[in-house]
This record gives C-alpha cells, sequence and structure tokens, in this order.
C-alpha cells in the first residue's frame, strides 16, 4: 500500500481544537516540542470486504518462569494453551493486520522488526501492523529487567539456564508470521457487523480515595477506610463480527453468512486467573462459549481495553470476586444477548493512519548507579525484604536507564487509527492505559462506534492521567514518563480519528 505523508503535529489546528473538545490540555512546552508523523493509507474506498483469522499455540515448555508479578515464580504446568490469533482484514490493495496473544505483554524490541518482516510479506506498511498482548498474567516472563536479572544469575549459577530451554522469543516471531500467513490464506469476502453491548457488574475501578488523604490501589476487600473509588469504568462490550458473503447458511446468526471471526473489547484486567500454570484466562473461556455458538472453527479476538486501574475485585462488596470462568461467561451471554441488535459496517472504508510522538522521561535521571542497585534489589528481594513498592520502583528504574540509552530524546509512543466505514474506528495504543483517557478517545472521537485497544506493540507499565500522578500509588510508581503522558495519547489519537474522518 502506497502511503502518503502528512504534516506534523502542532499546537495550532488540529490540536487545538481538539483540545478544546476534550477539555484536555497538554503542556506543550513539555511534552509537545517533538513533532509526530502522521501517515495515512489511500481515501477512496475500493472493492469488498476481506478477512481472515487464524491461531496457534504459544505456549512455553513446562519449567518456564511465570509472569505477572514482579519475582521469580517458576510455572507447574499448564491448565490451558495459549494462543496467538490474527486477523487481517483487505479492501482494494489496503490491509491491516492484528496479532492478539495471551500474553502479559509484548516488548517494542521483538514486536518492530516482527511488524516489518509481516508488513513485507503481505505487501503492505508496517504502520498497518499491529501486535498486541491481553494482558494475560498467566503467561511467561520472557522480557524485560526481571526476565534479564534472574537469567544472568541462573547462567551464574548453573552455567545454563533450566528455565529457558528453548528460543521463546524466536518461536514467536516464528509463530506471528505463520498466523498472519494462514490468516492471509484463509481470507474470504466478509460482511460485518457491529454491537456495543453494555457490560455491568463487573469491571472495577481499584484506586479509591481513603480517609487518610491518600488514594490508593487494590486497598483490600470491605477496607473500612474507603471513602469512594477514585476514577469511573467503562462498561462498554464492542463485538465485531465478520461472517463469509459467499455462504448463505446461518451459523447463529440470522439473516447472514457463516461465522468466522470476531474482535471483542473490555476494559478490565486479564489477571484473574491464579496459580502456577500457564493458562489464557478469562478470553480462552469467552472463545469457548462463543464456539458452541458459532461452531468450533470461530476464532475469538480478545482485546484488552483501556483498563490501566480497572480489575474484577469487589472491594466494596461482599459478593465473591468472580473468577475467569464467571467472567467468560458473563461476557459471552452479554454479546449473544446484544447480537440482534448489531449494525451492519455498511460501505466498507478501510483505511489506517499512525503517528509517532516522544514523551518526556521524569525527573531526575535514573544514573548508573541507581540502574545496578535496583538490579540487585530485584535479584535479592528474598533475602532483603523489600517491600512491594521497593520492588515497583527498581522495575521502573531498570527500564528507565534502559529507556534513555535506547531513546535519549524521549520514549517513543506510538498510535494507530484504523477507519472501518464512516461510523466505525479502532485505536491502537501502547501500554497499560487508565481507563479515563480511553473514555476521553471516544467521548470526543468523530466516529459513532470507537474501539480502544491497549497493549499494542509494547510492553506494559501504566499510563496515568496527570490528576493519578499527583494522587500516586501503585500504577504512577512503574511509568517511567512524566505527568501528561496519557494527555498526549488522547491528542494524537483524536487527531488522527478527526483525518480519518
Amino acid at each position: 500500500m502506497n502511503l502518503l505523508m502528512i504534516r506534523p503535529l502542532t499546537m495550532c489546528g488540529d490540536l487545538m481544537r481538539i483540545a478544546a473538545l476534550t477539555g484536555i490540555l497538554v503542556m506543550f512546552g513539555i511534552l509537545g516540542a517533538q513533532a509526530a508523523e502522521k501517515r495515512v493509507a489511500a481515501e477512496e474506498p475500493d472493492g469488498s470486504l476481506s478477512a481472515g483469522f487464524a491461531e496457534v499455540d504459544i505456549t512455553p515448555p513446562e519449567g518456564w518462569r511465570h509472569g505477572g508479578g514482579y519475582g521469580e515464580v517458576i510455572s507447574t504446568g499448564v491448565h490451558d494453551s495459549l494462543r496467538a490469533k490474527a486477523m487481517v482484514l483487505s479492501q482494494g490493495g489496503k490491509t491491516f493486520i492484528l496479532v492478539m496473544n495471551d500474553l502479559l505483554s509484548v516488548p517494542e524490541g521483538l514486536t518492530t522488526p516482527a511488524r516489518k518482516r509481516i508488513a513485507a510479506n503481505l505487501n503492505t506498511s508496517v504502520d498497518n501492523v499491529v501486535i498486541a498482548a491481553t494482558h494475560n498474567h498467566g503467561s511467561p516472563e520472557y522480557w524485560g529487567p526481571l526476565r534479564d536479572i534472574f537469567h544472568a544469575r541462573e547462567l551464574r549459577l548453573q552455567e545454563e539456564d533450566r528455565h529457558e530451554r528453548i528460543d521463546y522469543t524466536r518461536l514467536l516471531t516464528d509463530r506471528w508470521e505463520k498466523a498472519v500467513g494462514e490468516a492471509e490464506r484463509r481470507r474470504v469476502e466478509v460482511d460485518a457487523s457491529i454491537v456495543v453491548a453494555e457490560q455491568l457488574g463487573l469491571a472495577q475501578n481499584r484506586r479509591f480515595h481513603m480517609r487518610d488523604g491518600s488514594v490508593r490501589f487494590n486497598p483490600g476487600k470491605l477496607n473500612p477506610n474507603i471513602i469512594r473509588p477514585a476514577g469511573p469504568v467503562d462498561t462498554d462490550l464492542p463485538f465485531l463480527l465478520f461472517q463469509k458473503v459467499s455462504s448463505r447458511r446461518t451459523a447463529g446468526v440470522s439473516g447472514g453468512g457463516a461465522v468466522i471471526g470476531a474482535l471483542s473489547i473490555f476494559a478490565m484486567h486479564t489477571a484473574v486467573f491464579g496459580g502456577t500454570e500457564f493458562g489464557a484466562d478469562f478470553p480462552g473461556v469467552l472463545q469457548a462459549n462463543l464456539q458452541k455458538h458459532f461452531g468450533p472453527d470461530f476464532i475469538s479476538v480478545f482485546a484488552e481495553g483501556t483498563a490501566g486501574d480497572i480489575n474484577h475485585i469487589r472491594a466494596r462488596s461482599e459478593k465473591p470476586n468472580p473468577d475467569s470462568i464467571e467472567i467468560g461467561e458473563t461476557l459471552a451471554g452479554a454479546i449473544l444477548e446484544n447480537l440482534p441488535q448489531r449494525r451492519p459496517v455498511d460501505e466498507p472504508d478501510l483505511a489506517v493512519l499512525a503517528a509517532t510522538v516522544r514523551a518526556p522521561y521524569r525527573q531526575p535521571a535514573v544514573t548508573e548507579d541507581r540502574y545496578l542497585e535496583a538490579k540487585k534489589i530485584i535479584e535479592n528481594q528474598l533475602s532483603n525484604g523489600a517491600a512491594f513498592l521497593t520492588l515497583v520502583a527498581a522495575w521502573r528504574d531498570c527500564h528507565h536507564y534502559e529507556y534513555r540509552l535506547k531513546f535519549p530524546d524521549g520514549k517513543p509512543l506510538e498510535v494507530q487509527a484504523v477507519r472501518l466505514n464512516r461510523d466505525s474506528a479502532l485505536v491502537f495504543l501502547p501500554h497499560e492505559i487508565f481507563v479515563e483517557l480511553g473514555m476521553a478517545i471516544k467521548a470526543s472521537s468523530p466516529f459513532r462506534n470507537t474501539l480502544v485497544v491497549s497493549l499494542s506493540n509494547d510492553v506494559d507499565f501504566y499510563i496515568p492521567t496527570r490528576r493519578a500522578f499527583e494522587e500516586g500509588s501503585y500504577e504512577i510508581t512503574t511509568c517511567s514518563l512524566a505527568p501528561g503522558c496519557g494527555e498526549l495519547l488522547v491528542e494524537t489519537a483524536l487527531t488522527l480519528l478527526t483525518s480519518l474522518k
């Protein structure tokens, strides 16, 4: 696909108009000095929409390190397999590719070269490829400071790492290409439709104002010092369905062809499945339940919405917290109940717009001495008894130091927007985004249906609101970036959506 270069983002024009719409002011003296390249696909609709879906197994061997925390945990088995799922959309020579993984996150150092290879294989732009994660806490620790520290210690003590018997990153990139290639081979002409259900009662804002004036995350169930939640929840449950045009048999959906796959998005942490086994958590349960309705070949691609401060814990209720089975079944039930209200994505007009902005780092800069100290804190946490937030700060400082070496001019943040038709669009954001930021994008988007996905192409530290930076607590401790980084993403996404509209 031929992409056209468009003027960079500036303080005037689009950004100031969007800032007025959202009521979010970015201090451009700090955050807006770096220009963002905007890259857009051809604008004229051309041809019918086609789609293909495929999935591959990405489960690591037993004995691999288990992710989801700040210590070293060794997996004890596999509850259910981890999958990478590919969705390929194409119209008139324009192509968009999404690869969603049952992983905690996917690092930029791995996704960037993989996206380039996938784009070359399908003769499209790297901007049109998204590799993302569901933020599954039942997945392996395979990248980043924690893995590097424990891997180095294992080599020092054992001369080989017993917990990394294969090159898992190579396996991942090979499987991603395989999934995309298979999805491309399966691509058929489709009708697309969308329904945005309302899912109440599952998602909970996990940050609370406390009686001592602080804001705390996960303060404990029925904690008497809780005053109120520190933020909202997003109850939208969008479901984007794809049906074959060529087949006129009904597969659980009246008035359409056989269903081949769907994309669903919900803003809640995929951190429910516990224990030391690997498992896909509630997205796996969601697919199993939807397959009962649509058939065994149906592929459910689940994406986490902006859930940085959202989880499933009912802190102010005596009612037990829902488990992954209950959540997956509840989401499937809401989708199927609302399916008759779906609307066609008629007159499809596929286009992709991307921008990369640079966010400055928090001050002061992490020195080499502090970096080495942080690594020791993590490595020796069992003997030094480091408190939880001390470990989190050490993890952040390792990232901070390494980011500054690689990106001295600020951390690149890539935003991608995909137009489906005049009414519907997708937005893909990096990292774990606070819910208010995603809701701000949807509230001011020029599209009736705007679906926002986080954890795209990069890792899983939090992107809080400017207000949350002032409030503090766990999520803010993880972030290496300066306050305003979240608002910068909102501004960028709205500029892209406005241009696509």
